[in-house]
């Protein structure tokens, strides 16, 4: 076998070693890009990221307990601040009320054998309205 030869050999051998392995590149990309494999992966990375968060927020509330209790405190307060705010007006009107001889009827919550509506009044059109 000539030198030239023996050359142009080695040249095809590399050739289809190169192209054998951008093949198997190429096909552990596509596995990659699947779209299951990406979001398994960004799940993976979430979880690992939430238990991360969870354990740095239980060594902060283990570490300020006071704090923490503070915090929680409002937030629960700022959450329920409509119904607070009915209850407490609720205590102070019902005392002015009282004192002033006002009489409240709650038509939303009322007893159903004592209709607090008035009753209707149907007239013909020939009846008409006098005044």
């Amino acid at each position: 076998m000539t030198p030239e030869a023996n050359r142009i050999e080695q040249a095809k051998r590399a050739a289809e070693q190169a192209r054998r392995q951008f093949a198997s590149t190429a096909g552990a990309v596509q596995h990659r890009l699947k779209p299951a494999n990406l979001m398994s992966s960004a799940w993976d990375g979430v979880r690992e990221k939430g238990g991360e968060m969870a354990d740095g927020a239980i060594e902060t509330v283990k570490g300020r307990p006071i704090a923490a209790s503070g915090i929680l405190a409002g937030i629960v307060l700022f959450l329920a601040r409509e119904p607070l705010w009915r209850l407490a007006s609720g205590f102070f009107r019902q005392d002015e009320e009282e004192e002033a001889g006002i009489i409240r009827a709650d038509l939303d919550h009322h007893d159903q054998e004592y209709d607090l509506t008035a009753p209707l009044v149907k007239r013909s059109k020939k009846e008409g309205v006098t005044v």
